[in-house]
């Protein structure tokens, strides 16, 4: 472990800073339709993550205010984002079927189902640029970046935050192995996976801010956190992507020209790569 010297208030606020500033930077980009909505989704929830895993390290007030505020644009960032990923995961299923499975336009009709969802939803977003809220949120965001609401516990060696690191695995470790116990007794586990994923990240955005000072340590972490959010993200996608297929199947299946049958077979494929996620998961546990 590489100790430097240092505070947590300098270690924690440079962290800040980073994310702020992509906050920050990624209006005037999404105003010119850059398509970062990925790394500004990212850096809204490293900040989030930040003020709740060191929620000891800042003033209450002004932490839950920011955060309730980054949830709203999260929330909207995020219905862009997620329909990004719901069309690339539908152009990889659709590339690995037999052509002969594939019955009647299904891969245009998904291109512009997702199309029209998508721009909706990037209106809403571009909408909410102009916003009061967004603009008071802006206004927040620089000010966590020059001058965090630091309470005096963030005036301590950066040893400090190891405890809050530490809590934030235990948490971790502990909704993963309840999600993993509930999918091993037949009961509802969809829920408790995605929240064992989410406690993932964030344990993994508290190493990533002690990276300075936990060196190769924290490289290593992460590292494994990401495998870990990889394997459970896949899994959310396929359980999102299975309910998109069911429904437009259902929807247009009986229209001329639609056939129903490729949607199914795209849905059982599905559902049926959740059936490796026990043993997948072996390694983390």
């Amino acid at each position: 472990m590489n100790k430097e010297s240092g505070s947590v208030r300098d270690l924690i606020g440079n962290y800040i800073a980073e994310q702020c500033t992509v906050i920050i930077d990624s209006e005037a980009k999404l105003r010119a339709g850059e398509n970062v909505v990925h790394t500004t989704r990212v850096a809204v929830r490293r900040l989030r993550s930040t003020i709740r895993v060191f929620a000891d390290l800042f003033d209450a007030s002004e932490a839950q205010h920011l955060e309730e505020e980054l949830v709203w644009w999260a929330g909207l960032l995020g219905q862009v984002r997620d329909l990004d990923i719901l069309a690339q995961r539908q152009a990889a299923l659709l590339a690995d079927l037999p052509t002969e499975l594939i019955l009647g336009p299904v891969a245009s009709t998904i291109e512009a189902e997702l199309a029209v969802q998508r721009k909706e939803a990037a209106d809403v977003m571009v909408e909410a640029l102009d916003s009061e809220r967004f603009r008071k949120l802006m206004g927040q965001i620089n000010h966590w970046r020059s001058d965090p609401p630091f309470t005096p516990a963030a005036d301590v060696s950066t040893d400090a935050i190891d405890p809050m690191i530490k809590s934030a695995r235990k948490k971790a470790r502990k909704r993963l192995s309840t999600a993993v116990a509930a999918r091993r007794g037949g009961e509802p586990s969809v829920e408790l996976f995605h929240r064992a994923r989410k406690a993932s990240k964030r344990y993994r955005y508290a190493v990533e801010a002690a990276q300075p000072v936990w060196g190769s340590k924290a490289d290593k972490i992460v590292s494994e956190r990401k495998d870990l959010q990889d394997l459970l993200g896949s899994h959310q996608d396929a359980i999102v992507s299975a309910a998109f297929l069911r429904e437009l199947g259902a929807r247009l299946g009986v229209r001329s020209g639609q056939n129903g049958f490729s949607y199914g077979v795209l849905y059982a494929r599905e559902v049926y790569a959740g059936d490796s996620l026990l043993d997948d998961l072996k390694p983390f546990l």
